[in-house]
């Protein structure tokens, strides 16, 4: 029998990405008790946190929950890959009494990573390396880019974790939150391949990717919108019960994606996605985002469809911390 304690809180994206998750993620870092916050993020997904003043986060390595007051340690998963500028630029947000730890086997984003993905247009992909470094690991042959071996002899590698450490701050954090990245629906093995990103998006995956022991987990919270969207451009079909909608029938200003600036594609709401995703992922609790997006009689809908499989505990009506309600 594990001797472990359940005390991760894991944040799992139930359709297709853009769900809001540095959204709720940034607000249960303010409002919860957690002291540890870890990720294992690909420069493929960012992650955009407006915070109770006000102040506009958009993080690419770092979890969102990090700007919590409570939170002491920020952790970078082994299923990481991230980019030093962009890790660079991130640190700012770190305060004084904060530690930041990266797993030795993360990946560091290299230039070769990108330009191997020059060629992806068919499938929509957003080309900034993270395949191609995720491969490179794969390979475990010649030079790798993993952080305990890239970044010895530099200024980041007082940041870098020894597996024992690793443990030992799991073990030793009164409460984590874990912040998936991308949603389940464009998980490798699912049935959109090609058309998804290069890893598997359901809460088994990301524990693993986080370096996290599955006895940890404590509650899965699974995060939504009441009108899913896609990236732009050839980016594959949808369930059989959604219709792809106009932002201009919407009368709606067209969202664009944090890492490409390409405008997405927006759809009806499908019961399909969500029951195979709370099948696959069996959230606890539900974050329903862009209740602004429509009218209170279908955001009702969709809570009591929710409902009968999980439950819906906030809903979101803005981009900012002010604009999360609870049900």
């Amino acid at each position: 029998m594990s001797c472990l304690q359940p005390k991760v809180d894991l944040i799992v994206d139930l359709q297709f990405g853009s769900t809001g998750k540095g959204l709720i993620a940034g607000y249960l870092g303010e409002t919860g008790d957690y002291d540890t916050c870890i990720t294992a993020n690909m420069p493929n997904a960012g992650h955009t946190y407006i915070d109770k003043k006000g102040k506009k986060y958009i993080f690419k390595v770092l979890p969102s929950s990090a700007v919590g007051r409570s939170i002491k340690q920020i952790l970078i998963g082994p299923g990481a890959v991230f980019s030093l500028d962009r890790l660079q630029k991130e640190m700012v947000h770190l305060r004084s009494d904060q530690t930041l730890r990266i797993h030795p086997n993360a990946m560091v984003l290299t230039a070769n990573h990108i330009k191997k993905e020059e060629n992806l247009t068919h499938i929509g992909s957003t080309k900034q390396g993270s395949a191609a470094a995720v491969i490179e690991k794969m390979m475990r042959s010649g030079k790798v880019s993993i952080a305990k071996d890239f970044l010895r002899g530099t200024a980041y590698q007082q940041y870098v974790a020894t597996h024992p450490e690793w443990k030992i701050r799991l073990e030793s954090s009164s409460g984590i939150l874990a912040e998936g990245s991308q949603g389940f629906s464009l998980g490798i093995n699912t049935q959109f391949y090609p058309y998804t990103t290069s890893r598997d998006c359901g809460p088994a995956a990301f524990l693993s990717n986080m370096g996290l022991p599955i006895p940890m987990l404590s509650m899965v919270i699974g995060t939504c919108r009441t009108l899913p969207i896609r990236v732009g451009g050839t980016s594959g079909d949808c369930y059989p019960d959604q219709e792809e909608l106009s932002w201009d029938d919407l009368d709606l200003t067209p969202e664009k994606t944090t890492v490409t600036n390409r405008v997405r594609r927006i759809f009806t709401y499908s019961k399909m996605q969500i029951e195979e995703a709370c099948w696959h992922c069996a959230p606890d609790l539900v974050f329903l985002n862009f209740a602004n997006y429509v009218e209170k009689h279908y955001v009702e809908n969709i809570v009591a469809h929710i409902d009968d499989m999980s439950t819906v505990k906030w809903v979101g009506f803005g981009p900012a911390y002010k604009d999360i309600g609870l049900i």
